[in-house]
């Protein structure tokens, strides 16, 4: 996984909620502490601890909570928060044993926002100079917010906590030259996180791959479980609230061992994954892109395939009836 350019360490869900408020400091004699509130550790050296509505209740050195346990905040003598060097957030009060807190089991957490839960790939074909890009989703229409793409610049996969921008600035720095590594660390540095408590950027997924077929993709730490990614030679799966990583390790061994047109092994790809679990949730929509420059069947077009199925039952069957079509067609114009 590409490493956050803005983020490093790691970061927790805390929170302080007494007495059904999370912004009012408690008092001396505050009990029954919950844990919900954001810490996180930026290159601007400081841990920030962040209730659910915003304010910051205190900053420390980013050193200082690495090399020893720090008290993080205080009020009226009560110890809120201590950070661990081996990267354990806990909760006291005075004098009072400190309660480690333990994060539900990865099964069970799912992120507060409403993610793009879905399973994409990325592919080229060294052949034809095609790229192209597939993605299937329980949601609908999601081909309107994930699939990117660029004749001679490359295409780019956006979801999850998903901030749609990603796939016009990746495309944008792979017009200028840079690499799909350097495209995912300059498009995650500039990301203004403007929404970390219902949109936050540990939870963005993206995959970017240039009109070479080199690639690089990006996995947030707060994408819904299971979510993760493979690379493999000329690809890139990735997705979350999967069944786990089998989806996405069929989806690169099945473009990698499947031969005819890209966007055939792009469809072979999602029908492997959706045969390993897929999305947990279900199927709704799919969609497909292949972009080469002058590829299209019309004057001054580089739009080799464009499809759609925004809300079908089957729409991995559907997307395949239409990619078998378009093989006919080419097929035909052949001859």
């Amino acid at each position: 996984m590409i490493g956050n350019g803005r983020m490093y360490g790691m970061a927790l869900v805390l929170a302080v909620v007494l007495g059904g408020c999370a912004t009012t400091p408690p008092t001396e004699e505050a009990t029954g502490w919950l844990v919900e509130k954001v810490v996180e550790v930026e290159s601007a050296d400081a841990v920030r601890i962040r209730n659910q509505s915003g304010p910051f209740l205190a900053k420390l050195s980013a050193q200082a909570a690495a090399e020893k346990m720090t008290i993080a905040y205080r009020y009226r003598g009560i110890t809120l928060v201590r950070v661990h060097p081996d990267g354990h957030y806990i909760l006291g009060r005075g004098g009072d044993s400190p309660v480690p807190v333990e994060e539900p089991p990865a099964a069970t957490r799912r992120a507060p926002w409403d993610t793009v839960g879905t399973f994409s790939i990325v592919g080229y074909d060294p052949e034809t100079g095609e790229v192209g890009v597939a993605v299937q989703s329980r949601v609908f229409s999601v081909g309107n917010g994930v699939i990117w793409g660029e004749a001679g610049v490359g295409v780019v996969a956006t979801q999850a906590v998903v901030d749609v921008s990603y796939g016009p600035q990746a495309l944008s720095l792979l017009r200028e030259g840079y690499s799909p590594a350097e495209a995912v660390e300059r498009v995650l540095a500039a990301d203004p996180n403007p929404d970390p408590e219902r949109w936050s950027i540990e939870g963005r997924q993206f995959s970017v791959m240039n009109a070479r077929g080199e690639v690089a993709t990006h996995t947030g730490p707060r994408a819904s479980d299971w979510a993760g990614h493979r690379i493999g030679r000329y690809t890139s799966a990735q997705g979350n609230i999967l069944a786990g990583p089998a989806v996405v390790d069929d989806m690169v061994t099945a473009f990698e061992n499947t031969s005819g047109h890209l966007s055939q092994r792009l469809v072979a790809a999602l029908e492997a994954g959706q045969a390993a679990g897929g999305d947990t949730r279900g199927m709704q929509s799919a969609a497909l892109l292949i972009v080469r420059e002058d590829g299209g069947v019309w004057l001054n077009n580089d739009v080799v395939l464009r499809l759609q199925v925004d809300d079908h039952a089957e729409p991995i069957a559907e997307l395949r009836r239409l990619v078998e079509m378009a093989a006919e067609r080419r097929a035909r114009r052949r001859r």
